[in-house]
Parts: structure tokens; C-alpha cells; sequence
């Protein structure tokens, strides 16, 4: 073994030349990431906090390369070592990040708050996704996001993930307060949040924004059931860019009004040409009334349904989808 580790450094140094050093700025021009940095230093003292293991990689990329625009947390943060990150981001006016990603590292509404703060700066940062992944944030996180990116907001975000965060109905209400007035926002990712059928409204809302700009929706694992996944089919319905929408397990059946949404759907928003609906309640005579639908209609390219249904049913679906640029697919089997 000690042989192994003696030719180690050899084989690193054949692999590659070293990472480009980061350039020094130009005569007379500031370096923000070093005035960053000295201001980190000096915030971490004065709120007695310890650096973040994040900042220390982070600092590290950014002395090597010069490049570190994904800024990603996904160990469990002390709040306020969070927090003075982003204060110091925001008082020495650093722009150049693309992407916040906080994963699991309970942040909860005080890491948003944290965000919050930097992205409401004037001008805004360079960041396009924004992402609160099991982060404990609740409707209040919600309310906070809804500020950021409402009409008078930040215009720069179009990705938003909050997946695994059980704000429920209480969150989406808030959080549509903002982005149903948003204009830039393209995807937008709500999976098990807990949302109940009294939630689809508020999506809806959002969804029927006369400049809304949404591409891609994800609400699989919640709890909309019939009321609320005809709320969410009714803003969709009103829509000119949507593309994607997940619906996936979200506890609702073939009822009538269920069945008419999506055909309606089918029939009047040629920019929707993919369909997850799998993991409910659509039974064979449900999803023969949706291929009844889809007759005629040629912009679909992928609509999934439960596996429930016959084979000959299956391959109506796949049969009417063709047209499209795939194929109809049978949804994955509930465990």
C-alpha cells in the first residue's frame, strides 16, 4: 500500500497540466471576488460564525480557475455562516453566480431570506436557477420568494426548484402571489410539497398570467385530486408557452370534469406536448375516452397513463401519439 501512494503524485502529473490560475484584474479595476472574500472574513468575526465548507471549496475553485458561477450547499449549513455569505454577496455588489442550489442542508425560511436578500440587489446577480431542494422552507420561505420574483422583482431567474419542502397549500398561496405576475420564470418544479386539492387554484393562477412565460411544469407527488388538478388544467388551458407537465401520483381519478380538462387541453394548447399523468386513478374506459381526444390532434409527442389500462388501449395511446415526435407511453406500475 505505501508503494501505491508513492506513485500517486506521478500519475496526477501525467493526467493533465495544472488548472489555469485565476487572471489578477486589470489596472485599476477592483477584484470583487477578493473584496468578497476579505469581506466574508470580516462578517464571519463579527457574527461569530465559522466558515462554511462550501465557501472554503468554493474560494478554493475560484483561486485555481477563476471560475465558480454554481454555488451548491448540500451539507447542513449553521444559519448564520449562511447568512453572512449572502450579506457579504450583496455588499460588495458580486454578480457573477448562475446558480444557487440548496439541498437538505436545513436552511429552512432563513436560508431563502439569506437569498432573498442577495437577489433583490440593483442591478440583480447573473442567477437563472434557484433551488431549495428538502430545505425545511415553509409558506413564510414562500412568502419571501414571492417578493423576489414578483412584478417588481428580480427578472434574471427562470428556474425555480422547491421539491421536498412541506409547504402545502398555505406556500403555493403565497408563492403565487408573486409569480402569477411573472414574466420571465420557465420551469418550475413543486414535487412533494404537500400541496392539497384546495392548492390547484393558486397554480392555476400563476399558470394564467397573460405574460406568463412557463415551459416546464413539475407537481408530481402531491395530493390535487379531482378539485385540484382542474384548477391546475383550467390556468394551463390559458397558456401560450407551456410544453411539460407532470401530474404524476397526484391522487386524482377519470371523473368527468377530470377527463374534460385534459381533452380540453389536448384540443386548444398546441404548445403542451407532454403529458405525465400516470400514477393515478385512470382507469381503461377513462383512458379510452383521453385517445377519443386525442383524434386529430398531432402535436403530442408523449402523454403517459397508468398501467392499468388493456394492451389494446395502450396501443390506441401509442397509435395516436406517433404523429407526434414520439411515442405514447404506458406510465411506470404503483408499487
Amino acid at each position: 500500500s505505501s508503494h501505491f501512494f508513492r506513485r500517486r503524485p506521478f500519475v496526477r502529473l501525467r493526467c493533465g497540466s495544472m488548472p489555469p490560475k485565476k487572471k489578477p484584474a486589470a489596472d485599476g479595476e477592483v477584484d470583487l471576488f477578493e473584496e468578497f472574500k476579505k469581506r466574508l472574513k470580516k462578517n464571519e468575526q463579527e457574527f461569530d460564525a465559522t466558515r462554511l465548507p462550501t465557501m472554503t471549496e468554493i474560494i478554493r475553485r475560484m483561486d485555481e480557475s477563476g471560475d465558480a458561477r454554481a454555488w451548491s450547499f448540500d451539507i447542513e449549513c449553521d444559519p448564520m455562516s449562511f447568512r453572512a455569505v449572502f450579506l457579504s454577496l450583496q455588499q460588495v455588489k458580486y454578480l457573477d453566480i448562475e446558480a444557487i442550489r440548496c439541498w437538505k442542508c436545513n436552511g429552512g425560511d432563513e436560508s431563502v431570506r439569506s437569498v432573498c436578500y442577495y437577489l433583490d440587489m440593483d442591478p440583480p446577480p447573473y442567477v437563472k436557477d434557484l433551488q431549495f431542494v428538502d430545505n425545511g422552507v415553509t409558506a413564510l420561505g414562500c412568502e419571501f420568494l414571492a417578493r423576489t420574483l414578483g412584478p417588481m422583482g428580480n427578472k434574471m431567474i427562470n428556474a425555480v426548484t422547491l421539491d421536498y419542502n412541506q409547504f402545502g397549500t398555505a406556500g403555493v398561496e403565497k408563492l403565487s402571489l408573486g409569480l402569477s405576475q411573472n414574466a420571465t420564470l420557465r420551469h418550475l418544479s413543486l414535487q412533494y410539497c404537500n400541496i392539497g386539492e384546495d392548492g390547484g387554484q393558486y397554480i392555476g393562477h400563476i399558470l394564467m398570467f397573460f405574460r406568463n412565460a412557463m415551459e416546464v411544469l413539475r407537481l408530481r407527488g402531491n395530493y390535487l385530486g379531482n378539485t385540484g388538478v382542474t384548477d391546475v388544467l383550467a390556468g394551463a388551458r390559458r397558456t401560450k408557452t407551456l410544453a411539460e407537465i407532470d401530474l404524476y401520483d397526484n391522487k386524482f381519478s377519470d371523473s368527468p370534469e377530470v377527463i374534460d380538462a385534459i381533452r380540453s387541453l389536448f384540443a386548444n394548447t398546441p404548445s403542451l406536448t407532454v403529458y405525465d399523468l400516470s400514477g393515478n386513478q385512470i382507469s381503461d374506459e377513462g383512458a379510452s375516452q383521453l385517445v377519443q381526444g386525442m383524434i386529430g390532434i398531432n402535436h403530442l409527442s408523449k402523454v403517459l397513463v397508468t398501467e392499468q389500462v388493456s394492451t389494446k388501449t395502450w396501443e390506441a395511446l401509442e397509435a395516436v401519439t406517433s404523429g407526434g415526435k414520439g411515442k405514447g407511453k404506458k406510465g411506470k406500475k404503483k408499487k
